[in-house]
């Protein structure tokens, strides 16, 4: 096209692949410096002397890091966690969807303005841990997936999708003889793989690293996620006593290059799920925030 030969577009174009480039640079540096630390021997990272590339070979950080007492129990609480969270809030995120994209339904305006309202207004932390007390969750997975199960930017964001879905396929599977339960999950689920598979990303991202709820309503540590553990780690109480063992700098591994290992341990599983929906999450963010 011709607007492609200006000087304008050529320096937008410039501006627009620096700016990307900037971006990636400030997320992956962090993570090289981290992985090069997590590598290194001990007295270049206690010198100060590691920047992208490790100084020397080591593995022991990682090594130490998984006979963590805790971390073993600790993944398999935050693949629970994640698990059962993503299953139940990808359920009530659709079903409660679902209607609300339907104009007919009654009151939908008004709906909809109150699950606005609570997304700039909400009862705050204290209640939300009356609530859960009331209720008998305080240590129990439901505390940390039921209060937290819809989340209404991504209902809104659901909801947006289904109503670009043409409405002329679900009367034509109604003539069909199919009640609104088998529309939606032999017609309309289907066409919304991109919008699930993004939000789907979302909830396995909020869950996963969800350690601050677990913190507030988990008194028990043997049900404490991964997250919890690596957040006392960084922040000292795990490097003495009983779960103590992984802070101790014998045998040639600093407290940086354990603090490191366990971060980029527990983060690395989340992070092999993006290249999978990648192309879902792209498309359903879009596609679901420009349709209706």
């Amino acid at each position: 096209m011709l607007y492609r030969r200006t000087a304008g577009f050529r320096w937008f174009m410039t501006a627009n692949a620096l700016m990307m480039l900037g971006i990636s640079a400030s997320i992956l540096i962090p993570f090289l410096h981290l992985l090069a630390v997590s590598l290194s021997d001990s007295g270049p990272v206690v010198g100060g002397r590691v920047g992208l590339w490790p100084q020397g070979f080591n593995l022991d950080a990682y090594i130490r890091v998984f006979q963590h007492p805790s971390i073993a129990s600790g993944f398999r609480n935050s693949i629970f966690q994640t698990s059962l969270g993503t299953a139940i809030g990808l359920f009530m995120l659709t079903i409660c969807a679902y209607p609300l994209s339907k104009r007919l339904l009654k009151g939908r305006k008004y709906l909809i303005l109150f699950i606005m309202f609570t997304m700039f207004f909400s009862g705050g932390l204290i209640p939300t841990y009356m609530l859960v007390k009331s209720l008998g969750l305080i240590d129990t997975i439901w505390a940390i997936v039921l209060p937290f199960s819809i989340t209404p930017y991504y209902l809104l964001l659901m909801m947006t999708y289904f109503q670009g879905i043409p409405e002329e396929i679900e009367e034509s599977a109604m003539l069909d003889g199919l009640n609104p339960f088998q529309i939606l999950a032999r017609i309309v689920l289907p066409l919304s793989k991109p919008i699930l598979a993004a939000i789907t990303l979302f909830l396995l991202v909020y869950y996963w690293n969800n350690w601050f709820n677990s913190m507030i309503y988990l008194n028990s540590t043997d049900k404490h996620p991964a997250m919890m553990i690596v957040r006392n780690i960084i922040a000292g109480s795990d490097l003495a006593g009983n779960v103590g063992q992984i802070g101790d700098t014998d045998g040639g591994v600093s407290t940086a290059s354990l603090k490191a290992a366990a971060i980029l341990a527990t983060t690395l599983p989340i992070m092999l799920v993006f290249p999978f929906t990648q192309k879902y999450f792209a498309k359903g963010v879009m596609l679901g925030s420009v349709k209706g």
